[in-house]
Formats: C-alpha cells, sequence, structure tokens
C-alpha cells in the first residue's frame, strides 16, 4: 500500500457543487504543496469515479488505483488494483459492479485477450475480473449501465471505431447497434442516458434508441453526476456547467489546463488534468493537489 499527502484542508469548506468552478492554471493562494517522491504518476487519467462510500477510483494507463481521502487531507493510494497493469479506457461501477474495457498491459495475463479487453466485470473492488463478452474485439472508450425495472443492467459503450451507440439489455452479454451517435463521455441518470457530442449534449430517455439535444449548455465533453443526481460538465472551451436536480444549467468559470476527467461526490467535485488530481469543497475557491508518493 502507497502512502500519499495532499494538501491541507483550508476549513470552513462549503458545500456548494453547483456553483463549482474548474482548476486554473496556478496553485491557489495561501495552499501549498506537501512535497512527494517520485512514484505513481496520474498523469494520464481515463476516468474518475467516486464511491458513495468515500474514496475514488481512477482508471489510468498503468492500471485501476483506489484513493482514500481522509478528513485531514492525507490520501492513500492501494494500486493497481488486483496488481493488473490493464489500461481501463471505459470503465464505472453500478451498484457491486464494476465494469471495464480498454488494452491489456504489459503483464496482463493473456487471458483478458488483446488487443482489447471487450467488457469485463469485477465485483470484489477490481482484485478479480471476469470477461463478460466481445474478448480481444472492442475496447469501449466509455461505458454506461442503467439498472433496467427487470433488475437486469442495460450497459451502453462508446466504441470510437463504431458510429452508433453501442447497447446491451442483458448486462453486456449481446450488443446491438442502438442510436446513431459518436461521442466523447456518456452518463446514466435513473433512466436517461447523456452523450456529450460535438453538437451538444445528447439525451436519450428510451434506452438509447433516440437522442434529443439540451439546447442549454454548449458542447461538454466530459459529464458526471453526484448521488442526489446533480450534474456537472466541462465544454470545449474549459467552461464548468453544473445543474441541480430540477433545476437549469449554470455555467461557471474557464480553466486553462486540460481536464482529462471528473467525478462529483456530494460537496465535493475531483477533476483530473495534466497536473494531476485536485478536490474542491468550497466551489472551487481552494483546491486540494493530490500529491501521490511511492
Amino acid at each position: 500500500m502507497n502512502r500519499t499527502r495532499a494538501l491541507a484542508l483550508v476549513s470552513g469548506l462549503a458545500a456548494a457543487v453547483t456553483a463549482a468552478v474548474l482548476l486554473s492554471g496556478c496553485s491557489p493562494t495561501g495552499i501549498t504543496t506537501t512535497p512527494a517522491s517520485p512514484g505513481v504518476s496520474f498523469a494520464h487519467v481515463h476516468e474518475l469515479v467516486a464511491r458513495q462510500d468515500g474514496g475514488l477510483l481512477v482508471g489510468t494507463h498503468e492500471g485501476l488505483y483506489w484513493l482514500q481521502i481522509d478528513a485531514d487531507g492525507s490520501t492513500t493510494a492501494v494500486g493497481p488494483l488486483g496488481g493488473l497493469d490493464f489500461d481501463p479506457m471505459g470503465f464505472t461501477i453500478a451498484g457491486d459492479t464494476a465494469y471495464a474495457s480498454g488494452h491489456p498491459g504489459p503483464t496482463t495475463p493473456g487471458s483478458f485477450g488483446t488487443p482489447n479487453l471487450g467488457l469485463i466485470t469485477s465485483t470484489d473492488d477490481g482484485e478479480t475480473w471476469t470477461t463478460v463478452s466481445l474478448k480481444g474485439v472492442t475496447d469501449f472508450h466509455a461505458l454506461a449501465v442503467m439498472t433496467a425495472v427487470d433488475g437486469v443492467p442495460h450497459v451502453f459503450g462508446i466504441d470510437p471505431g463504431k458510429p452508433r451507440l453501442q447497447r446491451s439489455t442483458d448486462g453486456g452479454l449481446t450488443w446491438s447497434d442502438g442510436a446513431e451517435l459518436v461521442a466523447r463521455d456518456i452518463l446514466v441518470v435513473d433512466t436517461t442516458l447523456y452523450a456529450t457530442t460535438s453538437e451538444g449534449l445528447a439525451v436519450s430517455e428510451d434506452d438509447g434508441m433516440s437522442f434529443t439535444l439540451d439546447p442549454t449548455p454548449p458542447a461538454l465533453y466530459l459529464i458526471a453526476a453526484d448521488p442526489q443526481g446533480g450534474l456537472a460538465g466541462i465544454d470545449t472551451t474549459g467552461t464548468l456547467w453544473t445543474r441541480s436536480p430540477g433545476q437549469d444549467w449554470a455555467h461557471g468559470h474557464t480553466v486553462t489546463g486540460t481536464s482529462q476527467a471528473m467525478a462529483v461526490d456530494g460537496a465535493r467535485i475531483y477533476v483530473a488534468d495534466d497536473r494531476g488530481i485536485a478536490v474542491t469543497e468550497d466551489a472551487g475557491a481552494t483546491w486540494i493537489l493530490l500529491e501521490v508518493n511511492g
């Protein structure tokens, strides 16, 4: 288990996610970073997933990591989980099951398939994985899961080699084409499927068979939801957009860095950019840059 040290939490942090702003190119005033020794690098992040029981799952180019962030700002990093170095290009969690896709790494067992992983699942927090379908064939760059009324997971995937949403109504065992769609990110909230496209935020209420554009936010390329169903996204200009349940979209501030992934967990917004991973609990007025030690 590796230990990490984050910046000290600033007192009086407010819970105002919907007004949060993105990372700027400079460090927040009055906050310094604890020096870190060379170790695990999170410079290349594909996915961030906030767990409701605390902590953050980080899908990196070198494997999947678990970050436990304590109240005093200290952070414990574990990984790569299961000792597996596969590259989870697509990763999400629904209930007690993790879903992933991507490429094998240099030491990934051959049983995972090559050159692509297809769809794999884990029910033990990423320690072991089971191949569900498309082994060696498909590399989903984004995944989302909806729990249908019959209890069977409906899985949606973005295959960059296909101009249509890929959908499965039997937990990922078999796949069919959904609506014509080229998207960077997808997200499920209850029975609504969101997709970020170059034309704008696309919304489906019929299991991915058709989409309509939400006219309010501009072209988002990242989108995330908090446990209460609030949404946050980053558009192609680097501006944050947020929406509380039942409210309209509202825009925040513009960033200079290149954001790679984001996650929302109540009052916390996590953003991975070319500096690493940072978190805010006070609407973006101050940020904690997580420094990972070896």
